[in-house]
Parts: C-alpha cells; sequence; structure tokens
C-alpha cells in the first residue's frame, strides 16, 4: 500500500491544510517574512539587532496562529476567525519592542509604564502559546516551571535564590536582553532564518533529488545498498535541513520503501533513515541551528565549530554506516540491480551545479566571512542556478517563455514562504528558550545545579558526565534540539565545566574566558540534546520513519537507537580528549594522540555494533555479544593499556568467528 508522504508530514508539523485566500496570506506572510532577513542580512547594520529581534518574533507568532490549529487533533480546513485576530494582536504584541525602541531605551533608566507591563504578560502568554503550537506542550511546561520557580523559588531549600517581585520578573524576560529577546531569539533572527531559507531553496531547486541519486549511484550495487544510500543521502541533506524529522520524512520517503524491497525489516528500515538524519544536525558545515546559538554562548567564530565537528560527525556516520553494513550481511541482503542504479557520470552531468551553492558557503565560511553573508550569497547562487537551469533546458523543450518564467517565479515565492514557515518551530523554540535561560540568568540557578552534581559525583568525572547525559535525554525527549541545547547549556553544561576547571587548575570564572576549553562540555550536551530524537520513548524522528516504513514505532525507536549508538559514545570520548575536536594540537604526540584515538573509538563502535546487531562475520550468539560489548568499553577508555587488552581480545574474536565461519 502507498504511503502519503503529505500526510505524514503534516502529522508531524501538524500545519492546516489551507486553500483560497487563506493560502495566498500565509504564502504572502511567509515570503515577506524570509524576504525581510534575506534584505537585512545582505545590508548589515540596516537595522537594530533588537529591532530585527523583535519583528522576527513578530512574523513567527503570526505564522503560528496563521499555520497551527490550537488542537492538534483537529483536523478541519481553513483559520478560524479567532486564530486571524489572535495572529494580529500576536504579531503587534511582539512588534511592540521594535516601533517603540527608543522610548523603552529612556523609559529602561527612569521605570517603565503600565502599558509596557501589560505588553510584556501579554508577550509571555503569546510566546508560550505559539511554542505549545508550534513546537509542543513539553517545553512549554518547562518554561511555566522556571517562571513559577523565579516567583516561589526563594523558599526552596537547597536551590533558593532572592525573592522577586512579578514586576522584576515581567521585566527581565520580556523588557531585556535576558529573556525572549536574549541570545537564543538573536541567532534565530540572524543565523538560522537564513540557513533554514537557504535548505528551503535548495530543496525547491531539486538539490534533493540530485543527492538522493548520486547516494544510489555510489552504494547502490553494495551489500544492503538502499540502507547505504540512506545514509550517505540523509549525510548529504542533512548538511543544509539541521531537522531530523524533516530530513527523515523528506529523504526517507524514497528510501525506505527501497530498504524494504531488498529485504530489510519495516522496523530496520525505518529506524536507519532517522538514525542517519539525526547526523545532519552534527555535520558539517551547515550542521543544526543550535551549532549557530553554541557559537554565540561558548564565543567561537562558527567556522571553527563546524571544523571541530567534523571528526566527531565522521566517527558517527561511520557508526551508522557499519550498523546497516553488519545487518545486511546478518539477513543477506542484496543490492539493487543494475537497470535500478544511476549512472555516476550521467548523475553528476545532471546536477553538478548543486555543490556550488555548498562550495561557496564552505569557502566563505572559511575565510573569515560572517555566517549571514554566506547564506546571503549561497542562497543567491542557488536562486541563479533556479533561473538559468529552465532557461536552458527550455532552449531544447521550447515551451513559451511565459510558462517557463511563471514557473520560476513560483519556485521562487514557493522557497520564500517554505523557508518562512520552516523557521516558525526554530524561532519559538529559541523564544521559549530563552525565558529558561533568563531565569537561570536571574537566579543563578545554573551554578547551583552544578554545584549539586559536584556533591553527588564525589569528585568523579565520569559520574558527572552521566549525571548531565541523562538530563540532556530527559529534557530532550519531545523538546527541538535548538531548545534542548539551550536549556542544557544553562543548566546542565556547567557542571562539565566546573570540572573541567578543577582540571586546568582555573576557577569557573577563568576557564570561561577560555573558549576552547569550554567547547567539549557544550558539544556534550548538543550531542545528546540530538540524541533525544532517537531515544525512546519519545523519539520523534524514529516515529517519523516508522510512519513511512509502516512499522511498530517502540520497534523501530529501539532499532533507530542500536543504529545510532555512535552518537552515545563519541561524546565522552572528545570530552576525556579534546584532540578529537582538533583542540589543543600544537605538537607532533598530540597528532599522534588524535590518530589513536580515532583508531581506537573506531574500532570500539565496531565492537560494539557488531553485539547490537548481532553479527560479525558471523551471526553472534549472546555471550560473544556481550563479549564484544565488554571489548568496545575497554577501546574506549581513556588509559592505554586497557585499550591495547581490550584490542587484543577483541581482535582474538575476530579471528575467532573468521575461523568458524570458514569452518
Amino acid at each position: 500500500m502507498a504511503v502519503d508522504i503529505s500526510k505524514i508530514k503534516r502529522k508531524f508539523a501538524h500545519e492546516r491544510r489551507l486553500s483560497g485566500w487563506q493560502a495566498v496570506l500565509v504564502l504572502a506572510v511567509s515570503s515577506i517574512f524570509s524576504l525581510f532577513h534575506i534584505i537585512n542580512g545582505s545590508y548589515t547594520g540596516l537595522l537594530q539587532l533588537d529591532v530585527v529581534k523583535s519583528i522576527h518574533l513578530a512574523f513567527a507568532i503570526a505564522l503560528t496562529f496563521l499555520l497551527f490549529p490550537a488542537r492538534r487533533s483537529d483536523e478541519s480546513e481553513g483559520i478560524p476567525i479567532y486564530d486571524l485576530i489572535l495572529a494580529v494582536i500576536g504579531f503587534y504584541v511582539a512588534s511592540y519592542i521594535a516601533f517603540n525602541y527608543t522610548e523603552l531605551l529612556q523609559r529602561s533608566a527612569v521605570g517603565y509604564t503600565f502599558t509596557d507591563y501589560i505588553i510584556a504578560l501579554l508577550g509571555i502568554i503569546f510566546v508560550l502559546e505559539a511554542t505549545r503550537r508550534a513546537v509542543n506542550p513539553a517545553l512549554v511546561i518547562v518554561a511555566v516551571a522556571f517562571i513559577l520557580y523565579a516567583k516561589f523559588g526563594d523558599g526552596l531549600p537547597i536551590l533558593s535564590h532572592p525573592s522577586y517581585s512579578w514586576k522584576e520578573i515581567l521585566e527581565h524576560l520580556y523588557l531585556t536582553k535576558e529573556g525572549v529577546f536574549g541570545t537564543p531569539l538573536a541567532v534565530s533572527a540572524t543565523f538560522v532564518v537564513l540557513f533554514v531559507i537557504f535548505g528551503a531553496f535548495l530543496e525547491k531547486s531539486g538539490a534533493g533529488k540530485f543527492f538522493i541519486d548520486l547516494a544510489i549511484a555510489l552504494t547502490g550495487r553494495a551489500v544492503g545498498g538502499p540502507a547505504k544510500a540512506a545514509v550517505v543521502a540523509s549525510a548529504l541533506m542533512g548538511m543544509v535541513s539541521g531537522s531530523s524529522v524533516a530530513n527523515t520524512v523528506t529523504t526517507g520517503s524514497f528510501t525506505i520503501p527501497l530498504m524494504k524491497r531488498v529485504g530489510y525489516k519495516p522496523e530496520f528500515a525505518g529506524a536507519v533513515e532517522p538514525a542517519a538524519s539525526t547526523g545532519g544536525q552534527i555535520m558539517p558545515p551547515i550542521m543544526g541551528a543550535a551549532a549557530f546559538i553554541m557559537a554565540e554562548f561558548v564565543g567561537i567564530p562558527y567556522s571553527k565549530i563546524a571544523l571541530c565537528a567534523v571528526i566527531p560527525a565522521i566517527l558517527y556516520f561511520f557508526g551508522v554506516f557499519t550498523a546497516v553494513d553488519l545487518e545486511a550481511r546478518k539477513e543477506n541482503l542484496r543490492g539493487l540491480s543494475d537497470e535500478e542504479i544511476p549512472k555516476i557520470r550521467d548523475v553528476l552531468k545532471s546536477g553538478w551545479y548543486y555543490f556550488l551553492p555548498l562550495a561557496v558557503l564552505i569557502y566563505m565560511l572559511a575565510s573569515g566571512y560572517t555566517p549571514i553573508l554566506s547564506a546571503v550569497y549561497s542562497i543567491a547562487v542557488v536562486v541563479a542556478i533556479m533561473v538559468l537551469k529552465p532557461i536552458y533546458e527550455n532552449l531544447k523543450v521550447r515551451e513559451p517563455w511565459s510558462i517557463v518564467f511563471k514557473r520560476i517565479l513560483r519556485n521562487i515565492i514557493d522557497a520564500l514562504s517554505s523557508g518562512g514557515r520552516g523557521v516558525v518551530a526554530v524561532a519559538m523554540a529559541c523564544a521559549s528558550a530563552g525565558i529558561i535561560v533568563g531565569v537561570v540568568t536571574l537566579t543563578g540557578l545554573g551554578f547551583k545545579i552544578a554545584g549539586i552534581a559536584m556533591d553527588l559525583s564525589q569528585g568523579n568525572f565520569l559520574i558527572v558526565l552521566v549525571l548531565t547525559m541523562i538530563v540532556s535525554l530527559i529534557l530532550g525527549m519531545g523538546v527541538p534540539t535548538t531548545a534542548n541545547y539551550i536549556i542544557t547549556s544553562t543548566i546542565a553544561a556547567p557542571a562539565i565545566i566546573s570540572f573541567l576547571a578543577e582540571v586546568y587548575g582555573m576557577s569557573v570564572r577563568e576557564i570561561i574566558n577560555h573558549p576552547e576549553l569550554i567547547l567539549p562540555a557544550h558539544m556534550f550536551v548538543f550531542y545528546f540534546g540530538v540524541a533525544a530524537d532517537l531515544t525512546p520513548p519519545v523519539a520523534l524522528a524514529a516515529y517519523a520513519g516508522s510512519a513511512i516504513a509502516g512499522s511498530d514505532p517502540w520497534k523501530t525507536g529501539i532499532n533507530a537507537f542500536k543504529i545510532g549508538i555512535g552518537k552515545y559514545i563519541v561524546p565522552y570520548v572528545f570530552v576525556l580528549t579534546p584532540q578529537l575536536l582538533l583542540i589543543g594540537i600544537d605538537s607532533l604526540s598530540d597528532v599522534v594522540t588524535l590518530i589513536t584515538v580515532l583508531t581506537f573509538t573506531a574500532l570500539a563502535i565496531v565492537s560494539i555494533n557488531g553485539a547490537t546487531i548481532g553479527y560479525l562475520f558471523r551471526k553472534c550468539e549472546l555471550p560473544i555479544r556481550i563479549a564484544l560489548v565488554a571489548y568496545g568499553f575497554l577501546m574506549l577508555a581513556p588509559n592505554n593499556l586497557l585499550r591495547f587488552f581490550g584490542l587484543t581480545l577483541f581482535l582474538i574474536t575476530v579471528v575467532y568467528l573468521k575461523k568458524f565461519k570458514k569452518l
């Protein structure tokens, strides 16, 4: 039975189905939203950042009430009149900062008016309701809990703080740069929105189909070829998507049916795509929205963040690739036939120019240009492709030029609209996460929790890491990676940073002034925020894959966890050995350390994958699988003696398995 991909997309996006003037209205608002940011990005300093943030939030709130119904189960078509009114009010409340910017600056010194506080109250209410609709209720519950903590937390025994009035809380969370309009929303309104628009233009230009065809041409003949094609395609698409669920649905609609056709079980086929798609958020050059926020939080240029993320991302995809290969060999699955595989030369000939926007982006980022300008120029290259390609093709087909130019214009407008709609969830997640960050800065909660974690760990760094991992996974279940990173970087990461400060013989205040030393802590919570999309019971990306595969969501989530096991391993390695992030490589010995750790980590992933899949040269019984897990953890140990001991046992087991297979 054919799968209705559009229905699955609507299920996970919860967007209304619109027609007539309402569809035109949303098309116009979302397109203007994108154009505003492209124009503002093209002229640095055109508007004050505070004004840009206010307008950005205003558009996001308005589009939320136009696109998302109050109840997720509501499948009625059209926008009710009350949501049209709420969209207008929400736009005004959020844009109040922009239209009264000078007056608010003056009043910040002498005292805000009653109207200002009413707007602040309404603004927070609108942000929370828009987040509930566009993101999910979980983030809203967390944000409300933090607001209540800011008001009533002064009476708590351990996490107490000074007493604050409602006026002080409203002022801090909405009328300053510490809450809703803080760093997360600033990053969403500058970097993230342009890269979302870039991804939308790439998709509308036909790059997605080109990447899938290229992946199939490269890997289709291999054992279990479609699964490997899914990994490659998801890595390519994920570099420009940044959304685990969107990437799963986009590439999975093609690759998952192919995997099922060659013999993969539905629950495994539905798991491969989300495991690979979540890797897109950690894959340079673009990664996910959270990476841009990390650059601001840590104080390292985004280009440096992307460079540091290269090796861990390669390790992760190596693990996913290994897992699907072992599953294919265990089930004796074939690749695609020659008739089903396009020739690499033909694929490259038909779409080599899709690499140009990525090449421009990488070149500009590496050359020191700002991510904003790099994104704008990359969008311009994609627009040029969208214009020139149909014109060139029409020289052969000879359609009426009026039809060709109408099609070009329609594709560009669709891309603008898609980009505007695509950033809504990120903007609302950042706004609500800003509330949480605002409460943390107001009360000092982050360092209080860090102190508790240090006390619980009794000086054991591994316990600190495990506790931080658990917090990141719990907070990330059902919460977008962007919001998850913002929350965990302010609540959970300080515990790791406090421990690192002791390791380097510094105070916390001193180590924060060394961004490269605290980057591993931020990367750690970032990775587990992404991993939450794979972690049952709330594995959103895996559930999207199961919807396409027609498989059991729980089994699909378990398989996605097993396939993406590298995402749970690699963060521990780069925190304990920062050289994996290309940090502190100053001598030949550092290079040797990097190569050694890289080799042992890769072999450990193979060993653990062999255990989780149950195959390594032959099907493995339970005792062998338990042994392989043990060998993997030994090879991950920071002690060289344990590493080589684990490697020796692993190699002996490999020889035994290969020899047993021959017998």
